[in-house]
């Protein structure tokens, strides 16, 4: 398995940054800060069009060289409990362009709208970075020379494409067709619609979901099934209201229709 000694040590040119997710549990940018490890940072929402969402946004920081061994060294051995704290890559851009860069990406235009890219959650970056083609990579990741991602599965690292240079675009970055269907059909999209899903569920129907929540995990199991039952149907289930679920629900004999109460199982 790749390890962040082994990434670190194979980073010849360039400094060292990483995108932090100050939301995840705990705030990773508390242990930077700790062991030392900060050259320079920057909250990237800040002076933006998002700058509003405040601590919500990601930091960038250039780690000092100096710390780099015994900060691969602990990041191997004492991990974050929570895998959406963040990633690194390598960069021979200066800390301006850096900055100017992420910025310029943090929106991106999906299906026609406006919408927030959060690259820095590693369990984004995992799906979509591999999946990048070299344009992609002369736009959305011109400033990065490599990578290193951690996945449940270990860490990812990539390198740059050889002969990719740097393609000016003007406007929002328009993910391509290959970039939606990796996210799509990703495991991580899965859970992120099951969560939602379930939040909608106990807004709308609060006495059934915890009729339906017993025990404890049964109702996101439930809307796990129900979801494989959508994607044989060919059915888009991020389009599928509340009432489809209840149906699909009454018609397994998991709720009864005419009183709505629940059969444990």
């Amino acid at each position: 398995m790749a390890t962040w000694r082994t990434w670190i040590a194979n980073v010849r040119q360039g400094d060292v940054y990483f995108l932090l997710n100050r939301l995840a549990h705990s705030d990773p940018t508390n242990l930077f800060y700790h062991h030392n490890w900060i050259d320079e940072a920057v909250p990237l929402y800040a002076g933006t069009p998002l700058s509003h969402l405040g601590t919500a946004g990601p930091w960038l920081i250039r780690a000092k060289w100096q710390a780099f061994s015994g900060m691969a060294e602990i990041l191997d051995t004492v991990p974050f409990s929570d895998d959406s704290w963040g990633w690194a890559y390598h960069s021979e851009d200066s800390w301006e362009n850096q900055i100017a860069h992420w910025q310029k990406y943090q929106l991106i235009e999906f299906e026609g709208e406006e919408r927030v890219l959060r690259l820095f959650d590693p369990r984004v970056a995992a799906v979509l970075i591999p999946a990048c083609k070299p344009s992609d990579w002369s736009s959305l990741l011109a400033s990065v020379a490599g990578c290193c991602i951690p996945a449940m599965d270990g860490n990812i690292i990539l390198n740059r494409p050889a002969d990719t240079g740097r393609t000016e675009t003007h406007g929002l970055f328009v993910p391509g067709r290959h970039l939606t269907e990796a996210w799509c059909n990703s495991a991580q999209s899965r859970r992120n619609i099951a969560d939602n899903f379930y939040i909608r569920f106990w807004d709308a129907h609060s006495d059934l979901a915890f009729q339906l929540d017993e025990p404890e995990g049964r109702l996101l199991r439930l809307i796990n099934d129900y979801m494989d039952t959508c994607r044989e149907d060919l059915t888009d289930v991020t389009l599928v209201g509340s009432h489809l679920f209840i149906r699909y629900l009454t018609d397994h004999y998991i709720i009864h229709e005419q009183t709505g109460t629940t059969d444990a199982s």
